[in-house]
């Protein structure tokens, strides 16, 4: 999560412009009116429409971080993943990322189905599906713990054309633990620990924010 932000183009998702065209006016407006009400605004880098709710009173004491150890306990934040903009299909995408020093909690509060894309420092990687279908092993929630290395989200095709979700940062969000973008030695890494895990779709998780210098910087 970058601190800069950018204010999506609204008007996109009215109906009377280019959308999915699978995707019935009632989802198109219901999308729409989440996103006005909740004033979501663009993630740069990372991708998809986010805004921040607050902060918990608490504070915490990181004693392994450099410096600036103590934190709030939590961050709420509204987050939401959108194919409703056909000139923006990167919206689709949380791109891959890691916040050292934290757990990220998600709940799918309504839309579709995300798969989660886990990949732990120790080369293992993990796919999950958030979503409501809990007969097909979808899970209304899915924690991400501090070890892992890095994560990527990816809208599934659905009814709704977006996904709103309630994120629960522990301790809270701060930009200078926020990594993003990965490169050769992410995809030297993971390449064929699963099936899935192929040059193309690595590739494709990364984004625009491929590395040529190999690593995962702070942004």
């Amino acid at each position: 999560m970058s601190s800069a932000s950018t204010t999506p183009d609204l008007a996109c998702v009215r109906t009377g412009c280019d959308v999915v065209p699978f995707l019935s006016e009632e989802s198109v407006t219901r999308m729409n009116g989440i996103i006005e009400q909740f004033k979501l605004i663009e993630l740069p880098l990372e991708s998809g429409l986010f805004q921040i709710i607050g902060n918990s009173s608490l504070q915490v004491s990181i004693p392994s971080r450099p410096s600036n150890s103590t934190l709030h306990a939590q961050s709420h934040i509204y987050y939401m993943l959108t194919s409703l903009l056909p000139n923006k299909p990167h919206l689709a995408y949380n791109y891959l990322h890691s916040i050292d020093y934290a757990d990220d909690l998600h709940i799918l509060i309504e839309g579709d189905s995300v798969d989660y894309y886990l990949f732990y420092d120790d080369g293992h990687v993990e796919h999950k599906i958030l979503g409501h279908d809990y007969a097909a092993g979808e899970v209304p929630m899915i924690t991400t713990p501090g070890t892992i290395a890095s994560k990527a989200l990816k809208l599934r095709h659905g009814k709704h054309g977006f996904a709103f979700i309630v994120s629960v940062l522990t301790p809270e969000w701060s930009s200078d633990r926020c990594r993003i973008g990965a490169g050769q030695l992410f995809l030297d890494k993971y390449i064929g620990t699963e099936a899935w895990c192929t040059k193309e779709f690595l590739k494709e998780l990364i984004g625009p924010n491929w590395k040529d210098n190999n690593t995962i910087e702070n942004q």
